[in-house]
């Protein structure tokens, strides 16, 4: 039987790595952000040389725990970690951040809970930045190593991911909580989309 690892570690994971610096590529120097579902923080590192600070929010108190562990092994300042539930308040200001984002988290949630999580991140920023599977996936090696990937992951996180795709990915999902597709790019081969996106009242970079 294969195991998700082997496809995250051979195909999802070296891709993700590119897409974490091409998310830099889309943020201004100097910017205040927050990364939702943070994880262990890889993307929050990426981000630290190039932002004044960066926050970073996860359920998972272990997750936070290793990110912290990595924060004080590379003597970061500028990066501040907190255990939050993406799907309720979070408990910053109103425009507080910059740019909020989330990469490769939303289709892990069911889809009842995007209109809080994207309704929050409206909330706390200026602008918004998503990173997440394009639908359709391509007919081609990360194409299908994403979905087996996705298979492989657990009952529930397979069907959110099912859910995620039925609803059309980022477009429908953007589309139906007021969010505008300001900025797009795919990435490997079409299996990622990189949105920059925004609510219709607040200019673009």
């Amino acid at each position: 039987m294969v195991e998700s690892g082997f496809f995250y570690s051979t195909v999802i994971d070296p891709v993700l790595a590119g897409m974490r610096k091409r998310v830099n590529r889309v943020i201004p120097k100097g910017q205040n952000i927050l990364d939702v579902a943070c994880g262990t923080g890889a993307q929050v590192f990426e981000l630290a040389p190039f932002a004044r600070e960066v926050t970073g929010i996860d359920l998972s108190e272990s997750m936070i725990r290793k990110a912290e562990q990595t924060k004080q092994k590379r003597k970061i300042s500028n990066v501040l970690f907190r255990v939050c539930d993406a799907t309720d308040n979070w408990k910053f200001t109103d425009k507080q951040f910059d740019i909020a984002i989330i990469t490769m988290a939303l289709h892990q949630f069911p889809p009842e809970n995007y209109t809080s999580i994207l309704g929050e991140m409206k909330r706390v920023a200026q602008k918004i930045i998503i990173v997440d599977y394009a639908v359709p996936l391509p007919q081609n090696i990360t194409g299908w190593g994403s979905r087996v990937a996705e298979f492989f992951a657990g009952r529930e996180h397979h069907r959110n991911f099912r859910q995620y795709y039925r609803a059309g990915g980022l477009k429908n999902i953007l589309a139906e909580n007021d969010l505008t597709i300001q900025h797009q790019v795919f990435l490997a081969k079409r299996a990622f989309q990189l949105v920059v996106c925004s609510q219709q009242n607040i200019n673009t970079y």
